[in-house]
């Protein structure tokens, strides 16, 4: 029997990867085969779902700093692709708790630096998760270096949530920006849309995500960009359906579950795509009991697992990929999988 491990990241306490790791080793000492694909819907740790080689550039973080990031280079389906996420560019862990002001001035120019660089890596394409960002400017900063050149490459942005443009605003007070400047933000954003809408003929409101990322991705759509849903983009390049149509278990998860889960996120994104008849089991750090009520409510073959009501909160947070091994291998003891 083959366990298909797909599990998003654990937030603050285990990335995909770490989670992919322990439970591929627990299924091999069981003597159990395994496919694991890392995953992301858009956000940090995007560029862990794609394996390839990597090469390191200079850019500007959101207050000018300069910071080194990496653009993995991805053969998909549709050609030689670069991989980067804003995250690792302007992202809320270059400072945890910024001042109101720095949360206002928090600039995008790094993602267009970085675009401009990977423009010449000869690609057939770019891929851009942008998840995470410190930054609420609309794409401005971005837009500003790229402004004077067209995209040369075909660009796809990849997000977690569909936010209008205007929506950016809705996240800033997250970002460190206090709530009497969210006008200005608010502000800035109608004058942006306006702004490219004049010179690129594309009203950025009517778009659909152009808001996620602080607006980056309004800003990278005025330019030429595509913007899709983040473990669309993932499933689509690594060739999710296939593989899990070869499974027999799957296991997947993220940190929390909640009614976010239902809709565009990892969880439900594998579960709508596995097989009915095919047993999944979610396994969260936590778990909201309306939501995961609803959820399986709808899918009959879906088995939904709290760490913390299971393990403790401590041990929950402290052994994360730890106590999802140990989950994996009693359901796979139940479920005589040897």
């Amino acid at each position: 029997m083959t366990v298909f491990i797909a599990p998003d990241k654990f937030r603050g306490t285990a990335t995909s990867r770490e989670i992919v790791e322990a439970v591929t080793e627990r299924c091999h000492e069981r003597g159990v085969p395994t496919d694991a694909q890392v995953m992301s819907d858009g956000g940090e740790g995007f560029r862990s779902a794609f394996p390839g080689d990597t090469k390191s550039f200079r850019v500007s973080d959101p207050w000018g700093t300069p910071v080194i990031v990496e653009i993995t280079t991805f053969v998909s389906p549709w050609g030689r692709l670069g991989v980067f996420e804003m995250a690792e560019v302007i992202g809320r862990h270059i400072v945890t708790h910024p001042t109101g002001e720095q949360a206002l001035q928090a600039s995008s120019a790094g993602v267009g630096e970085l675009i401009r660089e990977a423009q010449s890596l000869q690609l057939d394409g770019l891929l851009v998760g942008c998840g995470g960002t410190a930054s609420s400017d609309g794409g401005a900063g971005c837009y500003d270096v790229l402004r004077s050149e067209a995209l040369t490459i075909p660009m796809t942005v990849a997000t977690d949530v569909t936010t209008s443009f205007s929506g950016a605003v809705s996240f800033a007070e997250q970002k460190g920006v206090r709530q009497e400047d969210l006008q200005l933000v608010a502000k800035r954003l109608t004058e942006l849309r306006e702004l490219y809408q004049r010179e690129r003929g594309i009203d950025v409101e009517m778009l659909d995500r152009a808001g996620a990322g602080g607006g980056v991705p309004g800003a990278l759509a005025a330019l030429g960009a595509q913007l899709v849903s983040g473990f669309d983009a993932v499933a689509s390049n690594v060739h999710l359906l296939d593989r899990l149509k070869k499974a027999e278990l799957v296991v997947t998860g993220e940190g929390r579950f909640d009614h976010g889960s239902l809709e565009g996120k990892v969880v439900s994104g594998v579960v709508r795509l596995a097989d009915p008849s095919t047993p999944v089991l979610v396994i969260c750090g936590s778990v909201d009991d309306k939501a995961k009520e609803l959820f399986l409510r709808q899918h009959s073959n879906v088995q939904v697992v709290s760490l913390e009501d299971r393990f403790g909160t401590l041990k929950a947070h402290e052994q994360t990929a730890q106590c999802v091994a140990d989950v994996v291998d009693a359901i796979m003891k139940q479920l005589e999988i040897v």
